[in-house]
């Protein structure tokens, strides 16, 4: 299974749309809020999307919880949960989903940790970023077992930016 997952875009248009055309083959598109478009542009169409505190023009969810191929993705903004304080309750929110991938933005900091049996990645910034020079999102590919996750940061023109990128196993 592979997702795309992206954040923090704040107004961005053509960049949402290239993405899609970019990884055409991938299986579910996934944005952490802060798009600054409303959930019925065309440019926000193909993701599964969730409100961040940016976000004024419709009514994202506050969080989605996705049953993609055996696992539970777990998307939210991350403003609710205080990720810029700590990332425990949002730990403990993916955990009441029992999910096995978190996705989450806000920080507008690329990373991705393990807790539990749930691989957390921030994709990072589109627009923004704030660790690095770099405008990133993920390509999240999950192995046909569910055994391994690798989350592979790529900048905005489709270059990997391997400082980010990591490899988890669930077991």
């Amino acid at each position: 299974m592979k997702l795309i997952v992206t954040s923090d875009s704040h107004g961005l248009t053509n960049e949402l749309l290239e993405l899609v055309k970019r990884h055409e083959d991938a299986d579910a598109f996934i944005h952490c809020g802060d798009s600054e478009l409303s959930p019925e542009s065309s440019q926000m169409a193909p993701y599964i999307a969730v409100k961040g505190n940016c976000d004024f023009n419709g009514d994202f969810p506050e969080f989605v919880v996705k049953p993609l191929e055996g696992l539970n993705i777990f998307v939210t903004h991350g403003h609710l949960v205080g990720v810029k304080q700590s990332p425990m309750n949002l730990i403990y929110k993916a955990l009441e989903q029992e999910a096995q991938i978190a996705c989450f933005g806000h920080t507008h900091v690329a990373v991705a940790f393990k807790e539990g049996n749930c691989v957390f990645i921030n994709p990072g910034s589109l627009r923004l970023p704030r660790n690095s020079i770099h405008r990133t999102y993920v390509v999240c590919d999950v192995s046909p077992d569910h055994k391994e996750i690798n989350v592979q940061y790529m900048d905005i023109h489709g270059q990997p930016v391997d400082e980010f990128s990591k490899s988890f196993s669930l077991e």
